[in-house]
């Protein structure tokens, strides 16, 4: 009880629940968790509380699925895309700091958007992109990482569009960002972004976030493969429509 106490009142039941619907599309895909969280958690806490919320929570529980899925991972790309996820990490971040909360919304969302558009137009090619492709890649992903937590769609986009089978994709999307999560967030708590209330927040929605993984995981393992690409475009989809800032009141 005085433990309790002592992290005060929990989240929103929304917040609370956005963090299990989270972890069990992370748990399934190995990325969309923050597709899913950071547009609930960012109109009810805030941009800056709600990402350096999902920072913790998702660096410390994707280390529970990293022995399932490190050796399906597609470690040719892994390298040029964090070299330069580590060059726009920085930039997103001092737009997360400096700029006002409103456009970080739009901006979210609208990535979204245009995400969700191009899986729907674009056909799947048969090999990689060349280097400066994924390169690229790798620092639009940095950029949207460091300002709305949600750089993994970047990724998920590549990897969708590209030969990657299910498992590739999930094992790409967890062992890229085991690495990445301890960059940025360095430069997180540089920034200044984990407060106290950030982490009383991180230690009320864990709980929930860790069986949805496990759920997430479970029904990876368990369902037709088939149904791994529409849940991925259902993700980007959902996340889609529930970042539109003009959705707030009904959020709320």
């Amino acid at each position: 009880m005085d433990l309790l106490a002592s992290l005060g009142a929990p989240p929103p039941l929304a917040v609370m629940l956005a963090a299990f619907f989270a972890g069990t599309v992370r748990g399934y895909t190995g990325f969309g968790s923050a597709m899913i969280f950071m547009p609930v958690a960012g109109a009810y806490l805030g941009p800056k509380t709600a990402i350096g919320i999902m920072s913790i929570i998702d660096a410390v529980l994707q280390l529970a699925m990293i022995r399932s899925t490190w050796r399906h991972a597609r470690w040719g790309e892994i390298g040029p895309l964090f070299v330069g996820y580590v060059v726009g990490l920085p930039l997103g971040v001092y737009l997360l700091v400096t700029v006002d909360p409103s456009p970080v919304r739009w901006v979210t969302s609208l990535s979204i958007v245009l995400v969700l558009t191009l899986l729907l137009t674009v056909g799947r090619i048969e090999r990689s992109p060349g280097l400066p492709a994924t390169i690229a890649t790798g620092v639009t992903s940095g950029i949207i990482s460091g300002l709305a937590s949600l750089g993994g769609m970047v990724l998920s986009l590549f990897w969708l569009a590209g030969p990657s089978h299910n498992a590739g994709v999930r094992g790409s999307s967890v062992a890229f960002f085991v690495p990445a999560s301890v960059i940025s967030m360095s430069l997180l708590a540089y920034a200044g972004i984990f407060t106290s209330e950030v982490f009383r927040g991180a230690a009320w929605t864990i709980l929930p976030y860790a069986v949805g993984i496990g759920l997430g995981s479970y029904l990876f393992d368990k369902t037709d493969p088939r149904f791994f690409r529409p849940v991925a475009f259902g993700v980007i989809a959902a996340a889609a429509i529930t970042s539109l800032p003009l959705l707030d009141r009904v959020l709320r």
